[in-house]
Parts: structure tokens; C-alpha cells; sequence
């Protein structure tokens, strides 16, 4: 190539004096080749860097690994157990109105939290938090006049207009520990911190769609009574959550399918602070972050199942070397 470019025939009226004369000559240069090159290099590689976005969390105390539903497009055994939890918990809401687990994944699969537990023979799923996205300033009135339901909330068209656009509010829809034997171990709990500080960072608030299921021989319940507060609603208190807005009949499912819960709904509100912090301390835990061409590269060998590799990507640093460019310490991305 260098010879080439040295070929290439420059006018003499492009090859005139002045500085940026010279600078356009110098470019078809075998340095000037070089420079391009370099160029383009770190453009991708800033790019590459600032697009970097949580793939996953490792929880330092318990062998737990957060992942987004969307990771185990090929995982088939986990798929399996992830639908029959949420259809066991939720009923017809289960899969948020879609007519499979892949559905469910395609569309809404960068918005579902899933906590796996590390066992004998892997990484097994165990509970999920499913999420959406909105533009309603974490305020629930804009939300519930937006979406008059839950079915329109987490309509096909909603779910769609979540994943391209995203918002600053996230609504916390459902929250589901499968199996008994893993409810009381705070599964949950681990799984709603872990999932709140894995949002983007534009996003400034969370809104719950609490249903309200009252104990018979309960009290009413009164939101300005804690003491009459369900134990979802006392779930999200601890974490910070404050009560809002009552929604009666919100949740009705389609054709009038009997479900496991109640179908008003309180929406509790999520707020971070001016520090960008949520009430609700992070849980120790190690996040793994990738760029697209990463994301990429992860999925595809997934989908080959191809052993496992590890990749890591050094921040571009620019500096006096070749290129504009030096080495930086390497940060893992895995």
C-alpha cells in the first residue's frame, strides 16, 4: 500500500504552497497512510470504550451472578425454568403479555433482571425481576395517564418503544423467587438492589406495580398506615421505597384469568440522590462491562458454543506515541 500511495499523482495546483497544502501531500504518504490507520484505530477504540455497558454482576458474598434474560438466548435449560417460575407466580402476566419465553427475550430481554445461583452443574436460574422503561420523571400520575393498565403498560408496542428509546423512570413490574424452598434466603432482596444499580445511569427513578394482596381478617389498607402495609409493600420500604399513588383494578388480566395476586396495584417510588446514589445500598458485587463489538463477539460464541474466552479492552489513552496512542493497564471485561 505504501507504494501505491507514493504512485498516486498530485496536481500542482493541490500541491501549492501553504500549510494545509503540505498537510494534504504529507497524507498520501506512507505516513500519512499509517496516521490514518492509527486514527481510525482509536476512534474505534473510544468508541468501543465510552458505549460500555453492565453485561453482568458476580455478588461477592453469595455465589449469585445477575444477567440480563437476553444473555441466555442458548440456554435452553434455564429458559425453561425461568418460564415455568414466572407462569407459576404470575399466571397470565407471567411472560408480560408475550406468547413465549423467546418472545418475552427478544423484545423485553435487556429489562429483565435474572439472579442465577452457582451449583454443581452451573449457573442456574432462581429469580427474576422484570422491568420496563418510561419518560415519566418518576412521577406515577404521568405513568398511569400514559398506561391505563398494566396489560397497556406492558403491551407489545410499550415493550418495543422501551427497548429502542429507553426513559428516566423504570417501573419495577414483577418480582419472582422460584421455588419455596428459595423464598426467606433474600434472594429477592439481593436481586432488586443488584438490578437497580445495574440501570443506566439516566435513569433517575423507579416505580413499582405493587399488587395488593390483603390478608383476610386484615385491616384495609391506608397508605398513610403503615402499620396496614402488605409484605410487598414492606419489601420495597426497606429498600427505600416510598408509597404513592393507589391504582384499583390495574392489574385485571385479559378475559378475566384468575391470578395469584390482587389486582389494584400501589406504586412505590425509587429515587436517586443528588449523588446519583439509590436509597438502597449496592450489594458487593463485581460488574462486567462490554462495548458492542465485545457484546458481539460474546454472543456469538455462545450461540457456537465455543469454550469460553476472556477478553479484556485497555482504555484508550492518547499520549506522544505512534498513532497518538499508548498503552494503557488493561481493565477486564470479560
Amino acid at each position: 500500500m505504501p507504494g501505491l500511495l507514493n504512485k498516486i499523482h498530485v496536481t500542482t495546483a493541490f500541491k501549492r504552497d501553504g500549510f494545509a497544502g503540505r498537510a494534504a501531500h504529507s497524507m498520501l504518504g506512507p505516513r500519512g497512510g499509517m496516521l490514518v490507520a492509527a486514527s481510525a484505530f482509536a476512534a474505534t477504540a473510544w468508541q468501543e470504550w465510552e458505549h460500555r455497558k453492565i453485561d453482568y454482576a458476580d455478588l461477592q458474598t453469595v455465589p449469585v451472578r445477575v444477567e440480563k434474560l437476553s444473555a441466555l438466548r442458548d440456554d435452553a435449560a434455564n429458559l425453561a425454568l425461568i418460564e415455568a417460575g414466572l407462569l407459576k407466580e404470575w399466571g397470565p402476566f407471567g411472560l408480560l403479555g408475550f406468547e413465549s419465553i423467546h418472545d418475552m427475550m427478544d423484545q423485553a430481554g435487556d429489562v429483565v433482571f435474572i439472579g442465577l445461583v452457582q451449583e454443581d452443574e452451573g449457573f442456574v436460574a432462581k429469580a427474576a425481576l422484570q422491568t420496563t422503561l418510561v419518560d415519566a420523571h418518576g412521577d406515577p400520575v404521568l405513568l398511569r395517564d400514559a398506561y391505563e393498565s398494566f396489560e397497556s403498560l406492558t403491551s407489545a408496542e410499550a415493550m418495543h418503544r422501551a427497548a429502542r428509546k429507553g426513559g428516566d423512570t423504570a417501573v419495577l413490574l414483577q418480582i419472582a423467587v422460584f421455588g419455596d424452598d428459595n423464598r426467606g434466603l433474600g434472594l429477592g432482596s439481593l436481586l432488586r438492589d443488584a438490578g437497580l444499580n445495574m440501570l443506566d445511569e439516566r435513569v433517575l427513578y423507579a416505580l413499582t406495580a405493587t399488587p395488593v394482596d390483603v390478608t383476610p381478617g386484615k385491616p384495609e389498607l391506608s397508605l398513610g398506615d403503615s402499620a396496614t402495609y402488605t409484605p410487598a409493600m414492606r419489601f420495597h420500604g426497606k429498600g427505600g421505597a416510598k408509597p404513592t399513588i393507589l391504582l384499583p383494578g390495574y392489574k385485571i388480566a385479559p378475559d378475566g384469568e384468575p391470578t395469584n395476586h390482587g389486582t389494584d396495584v400501589v406504586m412505590m417510588r425509587y429515587a436517586r440522590d443528588e449523588e446519583q446514589h439509590w436509597p438502597v445500598d449496592p450489594p458487593a458485587m463485581r460488574m462486567h462491562r462490554v462495548g458492542p463489538l465485545q457484546r458481539r463477539f460474546i454472543r456469538t460464541r455462545r450461540h457456537l458454543k465455543l469454550p469460553h474466552v476472556r477478553v479484556s479492552f485497555a482504555r484508550p489513552h492518547f499520549g506522544r506515541s505512534v498513532g497518538g496512542m499508548e498503552p494503557a493497564p488493561e481493565v477486564e471485561a470479560a
